[in-house]
């Protein structure tokens, strides 16, 4: 796992401190992560319409919003400061070979006493069923387990997204629990899961 900024690289290992949880290596626009066909770095202000355009994509939008994205204005720009503030890693996720635009992933460390921490990623359909959503999540839960040092990841997806679900299964995470009829979508309601992936469970796979 590798952090390059202006050509330098440096082994990103981290202890994990319960008084404090480190800085994303992607806090500053010089930084990036790399997989073998991805990059993963920090969000600028020229990203806001390739977001807006992953955010409101028709196949995209009902998993990820309550309301439809209409308008790329102050509304739109405060909700995906908010997104990346509140996150203690938020990276635009791009091609290696040509550095387009592939969507963003986020994670955030919800109480680092229990180094406890959520995951989430959104990739544009053109890049579906290619497995970089497999690559880039694999990517992030190692991440996340070695520089932030948790001790468990988890997410919530709805129970209607089976290609969501299929990836997450896929890397390692299980079905922790089930909230019935949790959102009302596409008129009618849907089932909201939990999945969860403690650290021992992704070392033993590894």
């Amino acid at each position: 796992m590798t952090s390059r900024c202006r050509g330098t690289q440096a082994t990103l290992k981290k202890p994990f401190d319960v008084a404090h949880v480190p800085p994303s290596p992607c806090s500053s626009p010089c930084h990036m992560l790399t997989t073998e066909r991805l990059i993963l770095r920090s969000y600028v202000e020229s990203d806001l319409d390739d977001i807006h355009r992953l955010w409101s994509d028709p196949l995209v939008q009902p998993f990820i919003m309550s309301e439809p994205v209409t308008l790329l204005g102050p509304k739109f720009k405060e909700k995906i400061r908010l997104v990346m503030d509140q996150a203690n890693f938020g990276a635009v996720i791009a091609l290696k070979e040509t550095g387009e635009f592939m969507g963003q992933g986020v994670i955030t460390v919800s109480e680092p006493k229990n180094r406890d921490g959520t995951f989430g990623i959104c990739l544009l359909p053109k890049f579906w069923s290619n497995g970089y959503g497999t690559e880039a999540t694999k990517f992030m839960i190692d991440f996340s387990f070695k520089w932030f040092g948790l001790n468990r990841m988890s997410l919530g997806v709805f129970a209607n997204n089976p290609r969501a679900i299929a990836v997450y299964e896929k890397v390692g995470f299980v079905k922790e629990g089930r909230k019935r009829q949790a959102v009302w979508m596409d008129n009618h309601w849907e089932d909201f899961l939990t999945l969860g992936i403690l650290r021992d469970e992704w070392e033993g796979q590894r």
